[in-house]
Protein backbone atom coordinates (compact mmCIF):
# COMPACT_ATOMS: atom_id res chain seq x y z
CA UNK A 1 0.00 0.00 0.00
CA UNK A 2 2.90 2.35 0.83
CA UNK A 3 4.46 1.76 -2.57
CA UNK A 4 1.19 2.50 -4.29
CA UNK A 5 0.65 5.66 -2.26
CA UNK A 6 4.09 6.97 -3.19
CA UNK A 7 3.44 6.46 -6.96
CA UNK A 8 3.53 9.90 -8.56
CA UNK A 9 1.43 11.12 -11.45
CA UNK A 10 4.32 10.90 -13.97
CA UNK A 11 4.73 7.27 -12.95
CA UNK A 12 1.07 6.61 -13.73
CA UNK A 13 1.47 8.21 -17.14
CA UNK A 14 4.49 6.02 -17.84
CA UNK A 15 2.63 2.87 -16.84
CA UNK A 16 -0.29 3.81 -19.10
CA UNK A 17 2.09 4.23 -22.01
CA UNK A 18 3.60 0.80 -21.41
CA UNK A 19 0.26 -0.94 -20.82
CA UNK A 20 -1.19 -2.67 -23.88
CA UNK A 21 -4.05 -0.82 -25.49
CA UNK A 22 -7.43 -2.56 -25.72
CA UNK A 23 -7.80 -4.41 -29.04
CA UNK A 24 -10.22 -2.84 -31.47
CA UNK A 25 -12.89 -5.21 -32.76
CA UNK A 26 -11.91 -6.34 -36.24
CA UNK A 27 -14.67 -6.12 -38.83
CA UNK A 28 -15.49 -9.03 -41.10
CA UNK A 29 -14.11 -7.21 -44.15
CA UNK A 30 -10.82 -6.54 -42.38
CA UNK A 31 -10.64 -10.15 -41.27
CA UNK A 32 -11.22 -11.40 -44.83
CA UNK A 33 -8.64 -8.96 -46.22
CA UNK A 34 -6.06 -10.07 -43.65
CA UNK A 35 -6.61 -13.70 -44.60
CA UNK A 36 -6.56 -12.92 -48.32
CA UNK A 37 -3.18 -11.16 -48.01
CA UNK A 38 -1.66 -14.34 -46.62
CA UNK A 39 -2.30 -16.02 -49.97
CA UNK A 40 0.60 -14.48 -51.89
CA UNK A 41 -0.29 -15.95 -55.29
CA UNK A 42 -3.87 -14.73 -54.94
CA UNK A 43 -2.64 -11.24 -54.07
CA UNK A 44 -0.24 -11.17 -57.03
CA UNK A 45 -2.99 -12.49 -59.29
CA UNK A 46 -5.36 -9.77 -58.13
CA UNK A 47 -2.78 -7.11 -58.98
CA UNK A 48 -2.21 -8.62 -62.44
CA UNK A 49 -5.95 -8.79 -63.11
CA UNK A 50 -6.41 -5.16 -62.06
CA UNK A 51 -3.59 -4.12 -64.42
CA UNK A 52 -5.10 -6.12 -67.30
CA UNK A 53 -8.52 -4.64 -66.58
CA UNK A 54 -7.23 -1.06 -66.51
CA UNK A 55 -5.24 -1.51 -69.73
CA UNK A 56 -8.30 -2.99 -71.45
CA UNK A 57 -10.55 -0.26 -70.08
CA UNK A 58 -8.33 2.50 -71.48
CA UNK A 59 -7.62 0.71 -74.76
CA UNK A 60 -8.97 3.64 -76.80
CA UNK A 61 -6.72 6.15 -75.06
CA UNK A 62 -3.66 3.90 -75.51
CA UNK A 63 -4.46 3.49 -79.19
CA UNK A 64 -4.73 7.27 -79.63
CA UNK A 65 -1.40 7.86 -77.87
CA UNK A 66 0.37 5.30 -80.05
CA UNK A 67 -1.31 6.61 -83.21
CA UNK A 68 -2.08 3.11 -84.54
CA UNK A 69 -5.26 1.19 -85.38
CA UNK A 70 -6.46 -2.24 -84.38
CA UNK A 71 -9.14 -2.32 -87.10
CA UNK A 72 -7.88 -0.51 -90.21
CA UNK A 73 -5.91 -2.83 -92.48
CA UNK A 74 -2.81 -1.52 -94.26
CA UNK A 75 -0.94 -3.74 -96.68
CA UNK A 76 2.11 -1.46 -96.49
CA UNK A 77 2.92 -2.56 -92.93
CA UNK A 78 2.08 -6.27 -93.04
CA UNK A 79 3.90 -8.50 -90.50
CA UNK A 80 6.16 -5.79 -89.11
CA UNK A 81 8.58 -6.71 -86.36
CA UNK A 82 8.68 -5.10 -82.92
CA UNK A 83 9.22 -1.36 -82.93
CA UNK A 84 7.63 2.00 -82.30
CA UNK A 85 4.73 2.70 -82.52
CA UNK A 86 3.89 -0.97 -83.21
CA UNK A 87 5.13 -2.37 -79.90
CA UNK A 88 4.37 -6.00 -80.75
CA UNK A 89 4.44 -5.59 -84.52
CA UNK A 90 1.55 -5.99 -86.95
CA UNK A 91 -0.45 -8.96 -88.20
CA UNK A 92 -1.09 -10.31 -91.69
CA UNK A 93 -3.47 -7.42 -92.46
CA UNK A 94 -1.24 -4.66 -91.14
CA UNK A 95 -3.25 -4.17 -87.94
CA UNK A 96 -1.41 -3.35 -84.74
CA UNK A 97 -1.05 -6.49 -82.58
CA UNK A 98 -0.71 -4.75 -79.21
CA UNK A 99 -3.90 -2.71 -79.51
CA UNK A 100 -5.76 -5.74 -80.86
CA UNK A 101 -4.63 -7.64 -77.77
CA UNK A 102 -5.92 -5.01 -75.35
CA UNK A 103 -9.19 -4.61 -77.25
CA UNK A 104 -9.46 -8.40 -77.33
CA UNK A 105 -8.83 -8.42 -73.59
CA UNK A 106 -11.74 -6.04 -73.14
CA UNK A 107 -14.04 -8.47 -74.98
CA UNK A 108 -12.70 -11.69 -73.41
CA UNK A 109 -12.74 -10.29 -69.87
CA UNK A 110 -16.21 -8.81 -70.39
CA UNK A 111 -17.62 -12.11 -71.66
CA UNK A 112 -16.01 -14.04 -68.80
CA UNK A 113 -17.04 -11.67 -66.00
CA UNK A 114 -20.54 -10.79 -67.24
CA UNK A 115 -21.43 -14.42 -67.93
CA UNK A 116 -20.07 -15.51 -64.53
CA UNK A 117 -22.00 -12.79 -62.66
CA UNK A 118 -25.22 -13.53 -64.56
CA UNK A 119 -24.84 -17.27 -63.99
CA UNK A 120 -24.22 -16.63 -60.29
CA UNK A 121 -27.39 -14.53 -60.02
CA UNK A 122 -29.54 -17.14 -61.77
CA UNK A 123 -27.97 -20.02 -59.85
CA UNK A 124 -28.26 -18.23 -56.50
CA UNK A 125 -31.94 -17.44 -57.11
CA UNK A 126 -32.70 -21.02 -58.10
CA UNK A 127 -30.68 -22.62 -55.30
CA UNK A 128 -31.98 -20.37 -52.53
CA UNK A 129 -35.59 -21.00 -53.51
CA UNK A 130 -35.03 -24.75 -53.69
CA UNK A 131 -33.12 -24.95 -50.40
CA UNK A 132 -35.38 -22.68 -48.39
CA UNK A 133 -38.83 -23.88 -49.46
CA UNK A 134 -37.92 -27.55 -49.99
CA UNK A 135 -40.63 -30.04 -50.85
CA UNK A 136 -42.10 -29.86 -54.34
CA UNK A 137 -40.25 -26.64 -55.17
CA UNK A 138 -36.93 -28.27 -54.32
CA UNK A 139 -37.78 -31.42 -56.28
CA UNK A 140 -38.74 -29.54 -59.45
CA UNK A 141 -35.85 -27.07 -59.43
CA UNK A 142 -33.20 -29.63 -58.51
CA UNK A 143 -34.43 -32.21 -61.03
CA UNK A 144 -34.15 -29.46 -63.60
CA UNK A 145 -30.65 -28.57 -62.36
CA UNK A 146 -29.50 -32.20 -62.29
CA UNK A 147 -30.79 -32.70 -65.82
CA UNK A 148 -28.82 -29.70 -67.04
CA UNK A 149 -25.70 -30.90 -65.20
CA UNK A 150 -25.86 -34.14 -67.18
CA UNK A 151 -25.55 -32.27 -70.48
CA UNK A 152 -22.12 -32.34 -72.19
CA UNK A 153 -21.57 -28.59 -72.15
CA UNK A 154 -18.93 -27.88 -74.79
CA UNK A 155 -20.52 -29.95 -77.62
CA UNK A 156 -23.88 -28.26 -77.08
CA UNK A 157 -22.23 -24.85 -76.90
CA UNK A 158 -20.67 -25.60 -80.28
CA UNK A 159 -24.08 -26.63 -81.67
CA UNK A 160 -25.82 -23.50 -80.39
CA UNK A 161 -23.00 -21.24 -81.57
CA UNK A 162 -22.69 -22.86 -85.00
CA UNK A 163 -26.32 -23.17 -86.04
CA UNK A 164 -28.31 -20.15 -87.06
CA UNK A 165 -31.65 -21.79 -86.45
CA UNK A 166 -33.51 -18.73 -87.72
CA UNK A 167 -31.93 -19.17 -91.15
CA UNK A 168 -32.25 -22.95 -91.16
CA UNK A 169 -35.83 -23.34 -90.01
CA UNK A 170 -37.43 -20.02 -90.91
CA UNK A 171 -39.37 -17.75 -88.61
CA UNK A 172 -42.77 -19.44 -88.78
CA UNK A 173 -42.06 -23.16 -88.39
CA UNK A 174 -40.35 -24.20 -85.14
CA UNK A 175 -41.10 -27.90 -85.74
CA UNK A 176 -37.60 -28.67 -86.99
CA UNK A 177 -36.10 -26.98 -83.95
CA UNK A 178 -38.36 -29.04 -81.67
CA UNK A 179 -37.23 -32.23 -83.46
CA UNK A 180 -33.58 -31.27 -83.03
CA UNK A 181 -34.10 -30.58 -79.31
CA UNK A 182 -35.87 -33.94 -78.96
CA UNK A 183 -32.92 -35.68 -80.64
CA UNK A 184 -30.52 -33.98 -78.23
CA UNK A 185 -32.73 -35.01 -75.30
CA UNK A 186 -32.74 -38.65 -76.45
CA UNK A 187 -28.97 -38.49 -76.81
CA UNK A 188 -28.74 -37.23 -73.23
CA UNK A 189 -30.89 -40.15 -72.04
CA UNK A 190 -28.70 -42.71 -73.83
CA UNK A 191 -25.51 -41.02 -72.67
CA UNK A 192 -26.54 -41.02 -69.02
CA UNK A 193 -27.94 -44.54 -69.11
CA UNK A 194 -24.81 -45.94 -70.75
CA UNK A 195 -22.53 -44.18 -68.27
CA UNK A 196 -24.27 -45.47 -65.13
CA UNK A 197 -22.16 -48.22 -63.59
CA UNK A 198 -24.82 -49.90 -61.43
CA UNK A 199 -26.57 -53.21 -61.04
CA UNK A 200 -29.41 -54.32 -63.28
CA UNK A 201 -32.10 -53.49 -60.72
CA UNK A 202 -30.75 -49.98 -60.27
CA UNK A 203 -30.44 -49.45 -64.02
CA UNK A 204 -34.14 -50.08 -64.58
CA UNK A 205 -34.96 -47.51 -61.94
CA UNK A 206 -32.43 -44.99 -63.23
CA UNK A 207 -33.69 -45.30 -66.80
CA UNK A 208 -37.06 -43.88 -65.77
CA UNK A 209 -35.36 -40.97 -64.06
CA UNK A 210 -33.18 -40.40 -67.13
CA UNK A 211 -36.26 -40.21 -69.34
CA UNK A 212 -37.64 -37.44 -67.12
CA UNK A 213 -34.27 -35.68 -67.24
CA UNK A 214 -34.18 -35.96 -71.00
CA UNK A 215 -37.65 -34.44 -71.34
CA UNK A 216 -36.62 -31.57 -69.05
CA UNK A 217 -33.44 -30.97 -71.07
CA UNK A 218 -35.39 -31.05 -74.34
CA UNK A 219 -37.92 -28.51 -73.09
CA UNK A 220 -35.18 -26.28 -71.74
CA UNK A 221 -33.26 -26.38 -75.03
CA UNK A 222 -36.40 -25.56 -76.95
CA UNK A 223 -37.01 -22.60 -74.62
CA UNK A 224 -33.40 -21.58 -75.19
CA UNK A 225 -34.00 -21.77 -78.92
CA UNK A 226 -36.76 -19.19 -78.65
CA UNK A 227 -34.65 -17.03 -76.34
CA UNK A 228 -31.52 -17.04 -78.49
CA UNK A 229 -32.96 -17.05 -81.99
CA UNK A 230 -36.51 -15.67 -81.90
CA UNK A 231 -36.94 -13.26 -79.02
CA UNK A 232 -33.64 -11.47 -79.75
CA UNK A 233 -33.21 -9.72 -83.09
CA UNK A 234 -29.50 -10.29 -83.66
CA UNK A 235 -29.38 -8.05 -86.73
CA UNK A 236 -30.38 -5.10 -84.58
CA UNK A 237 -28.16 -5.88 -81.58
CA UNK A 238 -24.91 -3.95 -81.49
CA UNK A 239 -25.27 -2.83 -85.13
CA UNK A 240 -24.14 -6.29 -86.20
CA UNK A 241 -20.69 -6.15 -84.58
CA UNK A 242 -21.45 -6.85 -80.92
CA UNK A 243 -24.24 -9.32 -81.60
CA UNK A 244 -21.79 -12.25 -81.50
CA UNK A 245 -20.52 -11.05 -78.11
CA UNK A 246 -24.01 -10.91 -76.57
CA UNK A 247 -25.01 -14.18 -78.21
CA UNK A 248 -21.93 -16.00 -76.89
CA UNK A 249 -22.46 -14.56 -73.40
CA UNK A 250 -26.04 -15.83 -73.37
CA UNK A 251 -24.92 -19.28 -74.52
CA UNK A 252 -22.33 -19.49 -71.71
CA UNK A 253 -24.91 -18.34 -69.15
CA UNK A 254 -27.39 -20.85 -70.57
CA UNK A 255 -25.09 -23.73 -69.58
CA UNK A 256 -23.23 -22.23 -66.62
CA UNK A 257 -25.59 -21.55 -63.70
CA UNK A 258 -26.06 -25.07 -62.31
CA UNK A 259 -23.00 -25.33 -60.03
CA UNK A 260 -23.88 -22.11 -58.22
CA UNK A 261 -27.45 -23.36 -57.82
CA UNK A 262 -26.27 -26.50 -56.04
CA UNK A 263 -24.00 -24.51 -53.72
CA UNK A 264 -26.72 -21.97 -52.92
CA UNK A 265 -29.21 -24.75 -52.20
CA UNK A 266 -26.82 -26.42 -49.76
CA UNK A 267 -26.16 -23.12 -47.99
CA UNK A 268 -29.89 -22.32 -47.75
CA UNK A 269 -30.71 -25.76 -46.35
CA UNK A 270 -28.06 -25.31 -43.67
CA UNK A 271 -28.98 -21.74 -42.76
CA UNK A 272 -32.78 -22.04 -42.63
CA UNK A 273 -32.62 -24.20 -39.49
CA UNK A 274 -30.32 -21.88 -37.55
CA UNK A 275 -31.41 -19.86 -34.55
CA UNK A 276 -31.30 -16.40 -36.12
CA UNK A 277 -33.61 -17.53 -38.95
CA UNK A 278 -35.97 -19.14 -36.44
CA UNK A 279 -35.95 -15.93 -34.40
CA UNK A 280 -36.67 -13.80 -37.47
CA UNK A 281 -39.56 -16.08 -38.41
CA UNK A 282 -40.93 -15.92 -34.84
CA UNK A 283 -40.82 -12.12 -34.99
CA UNK A 284 -43.05 -12.19 -38.06
CA UNK A 285 -40.50 -11.70 -40.85
CA UNK A 286 -41.80 -12.73 -44.28
CA UNK A 287 -40.15 -15.42 -46.36
CA UNK A 288 -38.84 -12.85 -48.82
CA UNK A 289 -37.23 -10.84 -46.01
CA UNK A 290 -35.69 -13.95 -44.48
CA UNK A 291 -34.23 -14.97 -47.85
CA UNK A 292 -32.87 -11.55 -48.78
CA UNK A 293 -31.80 -10.19 -45.39
CA UNK A 294 -30.79 -13.25 -43.38
CA UNK A 295 -29.98 -16.18 -45.68
CA UNK A 296 -28.54 -14.54 -48.79
CA UNK A 297 -25.78 -12.52 -47.03
CA UNK A 298 -24.66 -15.61 -45.13
CA UNK A 299 -24.66 -17.71 -48.31
CA UNK A 300 -22.60 -15.26 -50.36
CA UNK A 301 -19.22 -16.83 -49.60
CA UNK A 302 -19.60 -20.03 -51.71
CA UNK A 303 -21.46 -18.10 -54.41
CA UNK A 304 -18.69 -15.51 -54.75
CA UNK A 305 -15.97 -18.17 -54.79
CA UNK A 306 -17.79 -20.23 -57.42
CA UNK A 307 -18.42 -17.18 -59.61
CA UNK A 308 -14.76 -16.16 -59.34
CA UNK A 309 -13.55 -19.59 -60.37
CA UNK A 310 -16.05 -19.71 -63.24
CA UNK A 311 -14.65 -16.56 -64.85
CA UNK A 312 -11.53 -18.42 -65.97
CA UNK A 313 -13.59 -21.29 -67.36
CA UNK A 314 -15.86 -18.88 -69.23
CA UNK A 315 -12.84 -17.18 -70.80
CA UNK A 316 -11.66 -20.60 -71.95
CA UNK A 317 -15.12 -21.31 -73.42
CA UNK A 318 -15.00 -18.01 -75.30
CA UNK A 319 -11.50 -18.70 -76.53
CA UNK A 320 -12.41 -22.24 -77.62
CA UNK A 321 -15.52 -21.21 -79.54
CA UNK A 322 -13.81 -18.19 -81.09
CA UNK A 323 -10.81 -20.34 -82.04
CA UNK A 324 -13.23 -22.62 -83.90
CA UNK A 325 -14.71 -19.59 -85.64
CA UNK A 326 -18.04 -19.93 -83.79
CA UNK A 327 -17.66 -17.28 -81.10
CA UNK A 328 -16.71 -13.61 -81.42
CA UNK A 329 -16.78 -12.64 -85.08
CA UNK A 330 -14.52 -10.07 -86.81
CA UNK A 331 -14.11 -7.13 -86.94
CA UNK A 332 -14.54 -7.42 -83.15
CA UNK A 333 -11.31 -8.83 -81.77
CA UNK A 334 -10.92 -11.33 -78.93
CA UNK A 335 -8.04 -13.50 -77.83
CA UNK A 336 -9.78 -16.56 -79.22
CA UNK A 337 -10.35 -15.29 -82.76
CA UNK A 338 -6.83 -13.81 -82.77
CA UNK A 339 -5.57 -17.36 -82.20
CA UNK A 340 -7.83 -18.57 -84.98
CA UNK A 341 -6.48 -15.95 -87.40
CA UNK A 342 -2.88 -16.78 -86.47
CA UNK A 343 -3.14 -20.51 -87.22
CA UNK A 344 -2.32 -20.08 -90.91
CA UNK A 345 0.80 -18.08 -90.05
CA UNK A 346 2.07 -20.20 -87.17
CA UNK A 347 5.29 -21.14 -89.03
CA UNK A 348 6.18 -17.75 -90.45
CA UNK A 349 5.06 -15.48 -87.57
CA UNK A 350 4.52 -17.63 -84.48
CA UNK A 351 4.32 -14.62 -82.16
CA UNK A 352 0.88 -13.81 -83.56
CA UNK A 353 -0.34 -16.97 -81.84
CA UNK A 354 1.94 -16.70 -78.80
CA UNK A 355 0.65 -13.41 -77.37
CA UNK A 356 -3.11 -14.17 -77.24
CA UNK A 357 -2.37 -17.70 -76.01
CA UNK A 358 -0.06 -16.34 -73.33
CA UNK A 359 -2.64 -13.80 -72.15
CA UNK A 360 -5.34 -16.48 -72.00
CA UNK A 361 -3.02 -18.67 -69.91
CA UNK A 362 -2.06 -15.85 -67.54
CA UNK A 363 -5.62 -14.57 -67.12
CA UNK A 364 -7.17 -17.97 -66.46
CA UNK A 365 -4.38 -18.89 -64.01
CA UNK A 366 -4.78 -15.56 -62.20
CA UNK A 367 -8.53 -16.03 -61.84
CA UNK A 368 -7.99 -19.54 -60.48
CA UNK A 369 -5.43 -18.32 -57.93
CA UNK A 370 -7.70 -15.41 -57.05
CA UNK A 371 -10.59 -17.82 -56.54
CA UNK A 372 -8.44 -20.00 -54.28
CA UNK A 373 -7.53 -16.96 -52.22
CA UNK A 374 -11.16 -15.89 -51.93
CA UNK A 375 -12.12 -19.41 -50.89
CA UNK A 376 -9.53 -19.39 -48.11
CA UNK A 377 -10.50 -15.88 -47.01
CA UNK A 378 -14.26 -16.50 -46.98
CA UNK A 379 -14.22 -20.01 -45.53
CA UNK A 380 -16.19 -19.68 -42.27
CA UNK A 381 -14.00 -22.18 -40.42
CA UNK A 382 -10.80 -20.39 -41.44
CA UNK A 383 -12.26 -16.99 -40.61
CA UNK A 384 -13.26 -18.20 -37.15
CA UNK A 385 -9.76 -19.54 -36.56
CA UNK A 386 -8.29 -16.21 -37.62
CA UNK A 387 -10.60 -14.36 -35.27
CA UNK A 388 -9.43 -16.50 -32.37
CA UNK A 389 -5.73 -15.88 -33.03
Amino acid sequence: MVAHSNLTAPGLVEMNKKAPQSDRIETFAELVWRRFRKHKMALISAVILVILGLISLFAGAIESILGVSHEIASLDIVNLDYGWPHILGTNELGQDVFTRLIYGGRISLSVGIVSAVTSALIGAFTGLLAGYYGGLTDSILMRFTDAMLSVPVLPLMIVFAALDLDALFGTSNPTAAAIMCAVIAVSVICYRYASVARGKSDQSHSFGRNIVDGVIVGCFLFAGYFLLFRVVDWKAVGSGNLSSVIKLTLIIVFFGWMTVARLARAAAMQLKSMEFVTAARALGASNNRILLVHILPNALAPIIVSATLEVGGNILYEASLSFLGLGIQPPVSSWGNMLNNAVDYIKTTPMLAFWPGFLILVTVACFNFFGDGMRDALDPHQVMKSGEE
